[in-house]
């Protein structure tokens, strides 16, 4: 279920956070690289449209008036007024959460661990998680330290781990509890049998 107010950083109850010093900054420099791109686009945008327009607006002026002098003065006032007004009013530029991660291959293809790290809430993990509701990623966030695979993984392994506690439910209400106990199990038995890489990269 899709989530209305904005989500915080899941807390992990022993406090742990992801430290692979190499993949965390890659993450800060692509927050950093797609906030730069983003308002050097809008910036170059808004200068080569307002040239566009005072280029015409010159040349309508000097045809209309008959005087070059005259109509380049009001282009060169003009486009000092739109610079100091955009300098002052234009909107914050607003970079696509989502797009930030892309060289990485999106938030969802984050190690597991990286479900509580701050910088990757900064960058797209909130709209990747959007559809996932508070208990499954509340109980994926207690697995994402042994969990060997990727944040879109553990989420899948979640979701699967809820189907099955709710076909063995036997007409009692599912828990927290219930959901994680079944993920906990096939997490366990998938980080038994993961490549020591994978172990590595989620540790």
């Amino acid at each position: 279920m899709e989530q209305d107010a904005p989500r915080r950083v899941p807390a992990r109850a022993d406090g742990w956070r992801p430290d692979d010093p190499i993949l965390n900054n890659l993450i800060h420099k692509s927050i950093e690289q797609s906030q730069r791109k983003n308002a050097e686009t809008g910036t170059m945008t808004a200068f080569f449209g307002g040239g566009i327009v005072l280029m015409l607006l010159g040349v309508i002026l000097s045809i209309g008036t008959g005087n070059p002098m005259l109509a380049m003065v009001v282009v060169v006032l003009m486009a000092a007024g739109g610079l100091l007004y955009a300098g002052f009013n234009a909107p914050a530029p607003q970079v696509d959460p989502i797009r930030i991660l892309d060289v990485l291959g999106g938030p969802g293809n984050l190690p597991a661990g990286y479900l509580v790290y701050a910088a990757a809430w900064r960058a797209g993990m909130p709209e990747f998680l959007a559809k996932v509701s508070d208990r499954q990623l509340a109980v994926a966030a207690r697995l994402c330290r042994e969990h060997p695979g990727s944040v879109a993984d553990l989420i899948r392994l979640v979701m699967t781990a809820e189907v099955h506690a709710h076909e063995h439910a036997f007409g009692k209400p599912v828990t927290d509890a219930d959901v994680y106990r079944f993920a906990h199990r096939a997490t366990l038995e998938w980080a038994r049998l993961a490549p020591a890489p994978m172990l590595n990269a989620a540790a």
